[in-house]
Formats: C-alpha cells, sequence, structure tokens
C-alpha cells in the first residue's frame, strides 16, 4: 500500500528465519526508490524470531546512509509480539520504533525535509525522551547561571551604595 510518497508495509502472521526473505524482499522494493519512505507496521504479527530482528537492524543502518528518514518501524503497544522481541533483546530505543502509525507517519514526512525544518513530531519516542532530558539539563544549568548572574549583579550593586 502506498500513502503519498510512503509505502506502507503490513505483514501479519508469523516471520522467522523460513520467511524472513518476503520481509526483506518487501523493504528492499520500498526503499530502492531514492524518493520513497517505508513505514513497517509490524502489530499484526504474532510471532516474530531474531533473523527480523537482524533484517530490522541491517535496514535501519542502509537507511541511515541516506540523508532522508526512510525507514520507520510501528511496533504497537508493549503487548505486541513485535514490541516483546524489541525490548527483550534491547534494541527497541536505538531503531526508529513507533508506538502507533501516525507517529511513525508523521516522522517519515518530516523526514523529507532537511533537519533544521523539522519538528518534533518526527523523533521516535526513545529520541523524544531524549531531547525532553536534554532540555531540561540545559534548562537547569541556564537557571543556575541566571542565579549566579543575579548573586553578582547584587554584590556589585551592594559595592556601589
Amino acid at each position: 500500500m502506498r500513502d503519498g510518497s510512503v509505502d506502507v508495509i503490513q505483514p501479519t502472521g508469523e516471520y522467522d528465519l523460513s520467511n524472513v526473505e518476503d520481509l526483506n524482499e518487501a523493504l528492499r522494493a520500498s526503499l530502492s526508490d531514492e524518493t520513497s519512505s517505508c513505514l513497517l507496521d509490524l502489530t499484526g504479527v504474532e510471532f516474530m524470531d531474531s533473523s527480523v530482528v537482524h533484517a530490522l537492524v541491517r535496514w535501519c543502518n542502509d537507511v541511515q546512509l541516506s540523508e532522508r528518514e526512510a525507514l520507520a518501524i510501528v511496533s504497537g503497544d508493549d503487548a505486541t509480539a513485535a514490541s516483546r522481541l524489541l525490548d527483550a533483546v534491547g534494541i527497541r530505543s536505538r531503531l526508529p520504533v513507533f508506538t502507533t502509525p501516525e507517529n511513525a507517519m508523521t516522522a517519515l514526512v518530516e523526514g523529507q525535509r532537511s533537519r533544521r525544518e523539522r519538528s518534533l513530531e518526527w523523533l521516535t519516542d526513545a529520541e523524544l525522551q531524549s531531547a525532553r532530558e536534554h532540555a531540561q539539563r540545559a534548562s537547569d544549568q541556564a537557571d543556575r547561571r541566571l542565579e549566579d548572574i543575579d548573586r553578582e549583579e547584587q554584590r556589585r550593586s551592594g559595592n556601589h551604595d
């Protein structure tokens, strides 16, 4: 299925070493076009093994070489097979994984813009959390700096009285 410049792949059933090549072929077909992106919705997958994780890592690494955000993976909520496996192997936060297709689609559309023009919606859930933590640290540092400036201004004004 295609939604604008985004191919949507929605595998269902079970995926393991015996049929992971079907998934690879679908991703290869989608990502071979330099102008399209791919939303891989894994919420309909009832079982997947490490061969699928290996394929996801490989494809994510391949698309990172391009300037565009070309691949977004939807794992669904924590109860899905995809989320459980990605969490179990500790890789969910290292891939462009989203809980909803809407967030993944937004990320892909935003990913077609230059990085400076993108809104926060293009970030993965893990990247958004990291951005929040970074912004909070920067805010805390700025607050401390302002307090230091206030103290210094008070000290200086006290010397001139």
